[in-house]
């Protein structure tokens, strides 16, 4: 894969885990240039964040990326865009939609592990916080191995 110059992860309707992975790579980023969004598959209206990802995020000082959900669209997909979605069969709708974007990978494979990352609809915080605790493993997994590659692209490896 070449230099990633831009980050996407996707979850389905943009309200939750997309959000929350998003808010982690950033607060990683660092100096690097890449920019990191949040986008969804099945966005009707600008729905706000899920309030229990907004609670986790402020607990571990991360901030949203955006306050409303969005959907993913063909203008967001640049070359050197790196799309990241929280299952497999989110994975395969973007495939479908965007056959020719070589770079779709769920989080978790991207990251070497198999499964999906669900969200804990109807749960409580403790759930959700569960499930972030997931979302910021396999993100900083993903995040090492792209600034790898991004350290590696530019001592002209």
């Amino acid at each position: 894969m070449s230099a990633v110059k831009r980050v996407i992860f996707v979850c389905t309707d943009n309200t939750c885990l997309s959000n929350m992975a998003a808010a982690v790579f950033e607060g990683i980023r660092g100096e690097r240039e890449i920019e990191v969004m949040s986008r969804g598959l099945v966005v009707l209206f600008p729905e706000p964040i899920n309030q229990k990802a907004v609670a986790i995020l402020t607990s571990h000082r991360l901030s949203l990326l955006a306050d409303e959900a969005k959907l993913l669209e063909s203008t967001d997909l640049a070359p050197g865009t790196l799309v990241l979605t929280m299952t497999g069969a989110e994975r395969e709708q973007v495939r479908e939609r965007f056959p020719d974007l070589p770079n779709v990978f769920t989080l978790r494979g991207f990251a070497g592990q198999d499964g999906d990352i669900t969200e804990p609809l109807g749960g409580s915080l403790a759930d959700y916080g569960a499930c972030y605790e997931h979302i910021d493993l396999f993100t900083k997994l993903a995040a090492e191995i792209i600034f790898k590659e991004d350290a590696d692209d530019s001592i002209g490896m």
